[in-house]
């Protein structure tokens, strides 16, 4: 089976599984294109939605595939550099006043 055949079974796997815990949380869920769903609903009496999208990740053009623990490492990082920054700012806010 070809490598996209078998990353489209998975997708599809979890698009349900998510469909399913949605629903069952009592959300609406609408597919809105192919590997993306919408989930309309009603916060502090407003209507707003929220769009899921589903991808299969092709990797770098050099070859190499997707790597999806660098880049959750590399999301962390990045988290984390910004929760240092913040800090800093706050703590020379707080010595300027």
């Amino acid at each position: 089976m070809a490598q996209k055949k078998i990353g489209e079974k998975t997708r599809a796997q979890i698009m349900e599984i998510c469909k399913n815990a949605l629903t069952s949380a009592g959300f609406d869920v609408l597919q809105v294109a192919s590997g993306s769903y919408g989930v309309p609903a009603v916060e502090d009496g407003e209507e707003t939605a929220t769009k899921i999208v589903f991808q299969i990740p092709k990797g770098e053009r050099n070859g190499n595939g997707y790597d999806v623990y660098e880049d959750a490492q590399a999301y962390t990082f990045k988290q984390n550099e910004k929760k240092v920054k913040a800090e800093k700012k706050a703590s020379k806010e707080k010595k300027e006043s």
